[in-house]
């Protein structure tokens, strides 16, 4: 059987070049991990804008409509024997 003898300094450099390459994949690893947190942030601020946006829609709503409710109860007359129940209560 033939024995491969290897320098020592071929075996460093070798690994050091596979060091290297670990480092390159760990930092765009990195980059598009935080690439893609960045991204998911940026849909859940526009979704949160458009669900303020949408309850803001709704309360304005809700608000004209209890507007138009009070008006028109006040406009309503309350029969006299109503008003007079309702002092008493």
């Amino acid at each position: 059987m033939e024995k491969r003898w290897v320098k020592k300094e071929d075996v460093e450099k070798q690994l050091y070049e596979i060091v290297q390459l670990m480092q390159q994949v760990d930092e765009k690893i990195g980059n598009v991990i935080e690439g893609m947190i960045h991204e998911q942030y940026e849909q859940s601020q526009t979704k949160i804008e458009k669900l303020e946006l949408h309850l803001e829609n709704i309360e304005n709503r809700v608000s004209d409509e209890s507007e138009k409710a009070e008006e028109f109860q006040q406009q309503l007359p309350l029969p006299t024997s109503v008003s007079s129940k309702l002092n008493f209560v």
